[in-house]
């Protein structure tokens, strides 16, 4: 028997995005055997308060078509990460694995099916880290149900309890000891311009987006860092060809994504199968590696200025 996996979903105002997530999450194959934990997280000022109302409102309506549904209310604002590792800490009193999503995706019918079979299939495998739901809008051959690849998505992602516990010792600096090697950050570039500014800004302590959990030095588990964590232990994300996620929250409403690019992710075909027929993840050749490195960096170009930059924090900003 299939062992079956819980989802978590944090949120806190996005009422119509939450409602469109817990709907396309029931109308899956093996809804009715999963359980489902939502934290509602406390609005931090007056602006979030009508659709905070408005999620409590649907929360506290009752949420049907799951095994059971376990709903916290946040007294204080919490924030993104610690609202999801306040879940992640629920689940682990009762599971050694989940799937998290943010409130903004929608679902194929199979996308539990595929998350259970998959997380049974590499929960031994410890090169692989995380299982995608989700995969980007690029023009891969197809050569199976899915590929390993060493980029990642958070749009939808299963994650085992050993594997979250063994990134929680990931430190700022392991990533400033690796980038103070030129070799390293020339395989690094290589790899992804994208991943390597990312690694730096992280390294110097510059990076504009909150990357720790609460007041430490553990890091949140965001896709920016985990592809640093990915690279530098040789591990992977497990994505379907045909995505079984797609996202609205290119709607100007999330906490980093702005509303210039979000049509593409809105109207991508999600999987239309009832059931996901499993099979091993194929490794990608170097010619469909620089496919998804094109996607990633997505043209990136760095100017004068930056590169000064980059320079300076390499030489001076890596002391820790």
């Amino acid at each position: 028997m299939m062992k079956m996996c819980p989802v978590v979903i944090p949120t806190l105002n996005r009422y119509q995005h939450l409602k469109r997530c817990v709907e396309s999450l029931a109308t899956c194959r093996y809804a009715a055997e999963t359980e489902l934990y939502i934290s509602v997280d406390y609005p931090p000022s007056e602006k979030y308060r009508e659709g905070y109302d408005r999620v409590l409102e649907y929360v506290n309506g009752g949420i049907a078509g799951f095994k059971a549904v376990h709903v916290f209310f946040q007294e204080k604002n919490l924030g993104t990460c610690d609202n999801t590792f306040f879940l992640y800490s629920k689940v682990f009193e009762k599971y050694d694995r989940l799937i998290y999503t943010e409130d903004d995706n929608e679902f194929s019918v199979n996308f539990l099916d595929y998350m259970n079979k998959m997380l049974t299939r590499y929960e031994n495998d410890s090169s692989v880290y995380a299982i995608s739901g989700y995969c980007w809008p690029v023009d891969l051959p197809k050569r199976g149900e899915a590929f390993m690849t060493p980029f990642t998505s958070a749009w939808g992602r299963g994650l085992w309890k050993k594997r979250i516990e063994e990134f929680a010792g990931f430190r700022r600096n392991e990533i400033a000891s690796f980038l103070r090697n030129a070799e390293n950050r020339k395989a690094l570039k290589k790899h992804s311009i994208h991943v390597y500014k990312g690694a730096v800004y992280i390294a110097a302590d510059k990076h504009y987006m909150r990357i720790y959990r609460g007041d430490s030095e553990e890091f949140w588990d965001a896709d920016f860092v985990l592809q640093i964590y990915q690279y530098l232990r040789g591990m992977k994300t497990v994505m379907p060809y045909i995505t079984k996620v797609k996202n609205f929250g290119h709607d100007g409403s999330g906490l980093n994504c702005d509303d210039t690019s979000g049509e593409i992710f809105e109207k991508q075909l999600i999987d239309e199968r009832q059931t996901f027929d499993v099979e091993d993840a194929i490794e990608l050749n170097a010619d469909e590696l620089d496919i998804l490195r094109h996607y990633i960096d997505n043209g990136e170009r760095t100017s004068l200025k930056e590169r000064i930059k980059l320079f300076l924090m390499v030489a001076t900003g890596l002391n820790v």
